[in-house]
């Protein structure tokens, strides 16, 4: 996928949208897009986040198992939506399942690929840490 075409669909993104274009078009190549298939589990709980995933289109649900072995939805993502961003700062592991409930294209930033921004971009990073950190705060305060 070309980084015009990222920039755009970084915009339409809750994370992203406050963002400048200029900013946008330093953290463009920092994103790779892939491709998962209705049923497909992105992540299961447990696992090492390694990734902030933006949904481009489709559907994603994220589960945790009760005690009966049955799949309690707690969260629903779609286009513009995120998740993950906890990956960026550290690679802690999952605390859910997460799977695609409809053939889904997702943009990916990895924890490395943040790493290398804050080195070689570091105003950028600076600006979308700063973006992360209103995310954090207002999820903190909501609980």
């Amino acid at each position: 996928m070309e980084h015009e075409e990222i920039i755009k669909h970084l915009k339409r993104n809750r994370l992203f949208k406050n963002l400048s274009e200029d900013v946008l078009k330093e953290i463009a190549p920092y994103i790779n897009v892939r491709e998962f298939k209705k049923g497909r589990v992105i992540f299961f709980e447990g696992d090492t986040g390694r990734y902030l995933y933006l949904v481009k289109k489709g559907r994603l649900e994220v589960y945790k198992r009760n005690n009966e072995g049955d799949e309690v939805v707690i969260a629903r993502f779609g286009p513009g939506d995120f998740l993950g961003e906890m990956a960026l700062i550290e690679e802690s592991t999952r605390s859910a399942t997460c799977k695609a409930t409809e053939d889904t294209e997702l943009m990916l930033f990895s924890h490395r690929a943040f790493q290398d921004l804050i080195e070689e971009r570091p105003k950028a990073a600076a600006k979308l840490i700063l973006e992360i950190a209103k995310v954090l705060s207002r999820r903190l305060r909501e609980s």
